[in-house]
């Protein structure tokens, strides 16, 4: 029997992803919480930087597309940390962004504060 030498790696990978969960009491119809960020760049491979940001999903991205002030905190984001979800779990609403390696990993101020901005939406436009 031959072995196969370009193996598979198996087991625990190198990639973390930070979640942040907004507590709701009734998350009433799930979709309408659903939200991802579109985004629109300039440049290319480690120059590439976000020029425009739309949402698309439920209810929540209607919110989180109007708000011009969230936008400008997105573009100015680096091009991997403006990729963000939005979506209900059992017990409230997730956000997060990509996964990350251990060396990449973490939240910046600028980032954590467009999480909340996001969490505020969610609290205040939809309950």
């Amino acid at each position: 029997m031959s072995q196969d030498t370009n193996t598979i790696p198996w087991g625990a990978q190198d990639r973390f992803q930070a979640h942040f969960i907004v507590s709701v009491s009734d998350r009433g119809e799930g979709s309408e919480f659903l939200a991802k960020t579109e985004l629109k760049t300039k440049g290319h491979f480690a120059l590439k930087q976000v020029s425009d940001v739309q949402w698309i999903g439920g209810k929540l991205a209607d919110y989180l597309t109007s708000d011009n002030e969230l936008k400008n905190m997105i573009i100015n984001l680096p091009y991997e940390d403006a990729h963000i979800w939005v979506e209900p779990t059992k017990n409230g609403i997730r956000i997060h962004g990509k996964w990350k390696s251990s060396y990449e990993f973490g939240v910046s101020k600028e980032l954590f504060a467009v999480y909340d901005k996001i969490a505020h939406h969610i609290k205040n436009n939809l309950y």
